[in-house]
């Protein structure tokens, strides 16, 4: 389930294929941030791109641009599978949305933290949570130390099994 607010403060239940039952991500984004980052760059933002930015602000699991497309269609079925491509690939050059690698392929997303965060994703059920940096940025701290280097952005993705699914497998 994806749960999205519209611009009229209506909520929406959207039901994306593969991801029933997922867990809920804890994290804070705000789609209007979004929609201004989109103007600032040039990009004049219909409605439908809109509602787009609130369903992948909001996703819970990795989506792929066909599952956004999806969710979309069950709120405005006219809503064409490449605004939703363009709109995605738009999104992903800004920086607001992650491309995670090694979940279902490579084209999956998820929304982009401001800060540098390790990314769990299980393997059964599609959960994500951003698990604690500290141990991330201690590593990366030694390794500008050690080498030099000036590193400015880091992706950690680590994969497995939840707690939930492990429970539920016992």
């Amino acid at each position: 389930m994806v749960s999205i607010r519209d611009a009229n403060d209506t909520w929406y239940q959207l039901k994306v294929q593969g991801l029933e039952d997922m867990g809920m991500l804890a994290r804070i984004i705000d789609p209007d941030e979004w929609l201004i980052a989109l103007r600032e760059n040039g990009c004049r933002v219909t409605d439908v791109q809109e509602m787009l930015v609130r369903i992948l602000a909001h996703a819970e699991s990795p989506l792929s641009a066909e599952q956004a497309w999806e969710a979309a269609r069950q709120i405005r079925p006219e809503t064409g599978r490449a605004t939703v491509y363009r709109t995605v690939e738009k999104l992903e050059g800004l920086k607001l949305l992650r491309r995670i690698h090694g979940y279902q392929g490579c084209s999956h997303f998820m929304p982009t933290l401001p800060e540098t965060m390790m990314l769990f994703i299980c393997l059964v059920c599609g959960r994500v949570d951003y698990l604690d940096s500290q141990p991330l940025d201690e590593l990366i701290h030694q390794s500008e130390q050690t080498s030099g280097h000036h590193i400015t952005d880091s992706r950690l993705q680590l994969f497995g099994t939840c707690v939930i699914c492990q429970q539920t497998r016992s």
